[in-house]
Order: C-alpha cells, then structure tokens, then sequence
C-alpha cells in the first residue's frame, strides 16, 4: 500500500512471486524490485513519477486500463533507492522500492538461517519463525520431499509466533521454478500455545515459496527442497 495510507492507493506486484527466488529480494523487509519484468496493477488510474533518491534522474509512465485494473510496467535506468509517485484525481502517494539488476541466472536463494537455526519469515515485522532442528552445509533453509529428515533426524519443524496466533496456522507451498502447489494446516500446541508444530509434506524437489498465516500475522520465505 502507498503511503499515505488515506489516500487508499494499493499496487499489486504481480510479478513478485518469479523474483523471489533471488536472495536480495526474498530476504529483504522492503520492496526490492529488478530493474526491469516487474508488472505492479493498481486500483486507481493516474501517472507515476519515478524519482532515483539519491541523484536527479526521474522519469514518468503512464498507467494501462486493463480488466485486472491500471498497470505498469516500468524499467528503471539505474539500480538504486527509488521513489515512486502516483498522483490521481485529487491525491497523491508514493511507494519506495529497492532497485536491483537482475541476477545472471536465476537459481534458488533460500531463506537464511540464523546461528541457532531459527528461518525467520518476511517481514520480520510478522514476528514468525521456524525452527530447523537439523543442521546442514546448505547455505538457508534446505528440506527434503514427503516431510522425511535428513538420516535418522526428525524433519519436524515448529513454527514460533510473537503475537496475535489463531488456532492452527496455514501454510501454502508454490513452486518457484515449475508448476506445483500444496497447502497445510497444522494446530497450536496445547503448550505453549505460541507454537504450531508441523511435519511439511512438500510433494517434489525444486524451490519453493511457502506461505504463512495464523490470526493476524503472515509472512514467506523461500526453501530449497531436494530429495532424499
């Protein structure tokens, strides 16, 4: 949603899902966006004025109707902090993005973990996290197909929250780099009941998004799966 939240102007970056195999965007708070191939919808019609924060350089682009509703498409020149500036009838707001250049191949960047193992969910502002209770030489958050442990170690993973849980939490799997989707459910613990213990069935190796919710917090993070 643009600030300010008055004006009521939200852009749906539709293209998000495809760019958050790449580390620099699935591991960041904010808004980061390639340079080029993000397509962001929006509910009201109107002009953007992209300006670079740092320096003057600026450009402006017009806003398509489409069934969906009014899209851009932009392409920004340089990588860097960039501040975007839709103006409608009447109102203003604006959207600050990170601008990066896309990667030369595209692989699967998971979620890092922490030094206790800990894989927490973006943003952290959600106040979710889930605890890998096995180790690896992967580089982030790494699980195997059909909810099975590496050797003789449980693959069970409980999922931690700040505040606000409901009763069970869900999670939506979507592969990143292929077709293939899943979604889980699992209940809080009885104690504490801040925890909602899981065993995560993923049905085959490849990247993949998973998708939180519980109460009112939600959050994603990307793990790499591979097969036993």
């Amino acid at each position: 949603m643009a600030r300010p939240s008055s004006a009521a102007v939200v852009g749906l970056v539709v293209s998000y899902p495809q760019s958050l195999r790449d580390g620099r965007v699935n591991r960041s708070d904010g808004l980061v966006l390639w340079k080029s191939g993000a397509r962001i919808v929006w509910n009201v019609s109107g002009t953007i004025t992209a300006r670079r924060v740092d320096s003057r350089r600026s450009f402006v682009l017009g806003l398509t109707p489409t069934p969906d509703g009014f899209v851009s498409e932009p392409r920004f020149p340089s990588s860097g902090c960039w501040r975007l500036t839709i103006r409608t009838r009447g109102s203003e707001a604006t959207v600050v993005a990170r601008v990066v250049a896309p990667p030369k191949a595209l692989g699967c960047d998971p979620t890092l973990l922490s030094r206790s193992g800990k894989a927490f969910v973006r943003p952290r502002s959600a106040g979710i996290y889930g605890g890998w209770s096995w180790r690896t030489t992967q580089n982030g958050a790494l699980m195997y197909t059909h909810g099975v442990g590496p050797g003789d170690l449980n693959a069970k993973v409980p999922w931690w929250v700040k505040r606000n849980w409901g009763s069970s939490l869900e999670l939506v799997g979507t592969r990143l780099d292929a077709a293939g989707s899943f979604r889980q459910e699992f209940p809080a613990a009885l104690s504490p009941n801040d925890v909602f213990p899981s065993i995560v069935d993923v049905p085959a190796a490849g990247c993949w998004l998973f998708r939180l919710r519980t109460g009112r917090p939600a959050g994603v993070l990307v793990v790499r799966v591979i097969d036993r």
